[in-house]
């Protein structure tokens, strides 16, 4: 009889034992589930953002393939302080509004300028750069303005604000080509006069001009003239007409970049200490 009491109460002390594991194991602290993380982030806000990856600085193709540029990393910042992602995609320039309009790209970033018929049918930022359009020579050409071009062959992008502007100023040889880096080129090796498009854009070809296209003894000296100087030249970003409440965001987050340093060390990456395509502080 003592020997089955004993039994017993072994059994009991060892059920209890069991039971306190078990309680202890599900009392304590779990990882959050990568799932979970996942199923949290997934809920941010993404744009695909419209751009023309033919425009260095403000926009290009790295060596690896990938968009990257001025409006890329600035973008990108105003994104990452308001709390949204965006996803670059290029296409032609002169189709960049009508995708906005459809719905296809939900940000536009391609340094465009605030030119009316835009503001008509977009929303656009504050401005963030200058972008002034310019006429690129030779060294000992003499044409400054759009009306000393009537006689001559000009290269441009096509579907440009410059192929608009050669065309209202009476400009009859107007070659037009698939990127300004394409209309460089032309004017590099003498198949056009002259060169007339973003101010940025042609300086940076130039400095960056393919050696192996060209010996460095073969790269003429240039010259640039702003053909227009009361022309609007800030460049914004763009949205779809209505929605005010991403064009907020965008203005909010760059005037943050603005105040904390970001956008100064964006600039300065890519245009040094040439600050005349800074746009000035709103007042």
């Amino acid at each position: 009889m003592k020997k089955s009491i004993l039994v017993a109460a072994c059994l009991l002390a060892l059920s209890a034992c069991s039971n306190e594991s078990q309680t202890s194991t599900s009392t304590q602290p779990t990882e959050t589930p990568t799932s979970a993380v996942t199923s949290v982030s997934s809920q941010q806000e993404s744009y695909i953002v419209g751009t023309d990856a033919s425009y260095p600085p403000f926009d290009f193709k790295d060596e690896q393939g990938q968009i990257a540029g001025f409006d890329v990393d600035l973008l990108n910042a105003i994104a990452q302080n308001q709390g949204f992602s965006v996803n670059f995609v290029s296409q032609a320039r002169s189709g960049l509004f009508d995708s906005l309009g459809s719905g296809e790209f939900q940000i536009l970033a391609a340094c465009l300028g605030m030119r009316p018929e835009r503001l008509e049918k977009s929303e656009m930022s504050e401005p963030y750069a200058f972008a002034p359009n310019v006429i690129m020579g030779k060294e000992g050409g003499t044409a400054k303005t759009l009306t000393d071009l009537k006689d001559k062959k000009v290269g441009v992008q096509q579907g440009s604000h410059s192929q608009d502007s050669l065309k209202h100023a009476g400009v009859s040889n107007i070659v037009p080509f698939p990127s300004v880096y394409a209309a460089y080129t032309a004017f590099i090796r003498g198949e056009v006069d002259y060169v007339a498009g973003d101010a940025g854009v042609l300086s940076y070809h130039h400095s960056h001009h393919d050696t192996n296209a060209a010996s460095a003894t073969d790269i003429p000296k240039v010259y640039t003239s702003v053909y227009d100087p009361n022309e609007d030249v800030r460049i914004a970003f763009a949205v779809q007409k209505g929605n005010t409440e991403l064009i907020g965001k965008i203005n909010a987050g760059l005037k943050a970049l603005k105040a904390d340093g970001t956008y100064d060390k964006i600039y300065t990456k890519w245009f040094g200490d040439d600050n005349s395509l800074r746009a000035p502080e709103k007042k």
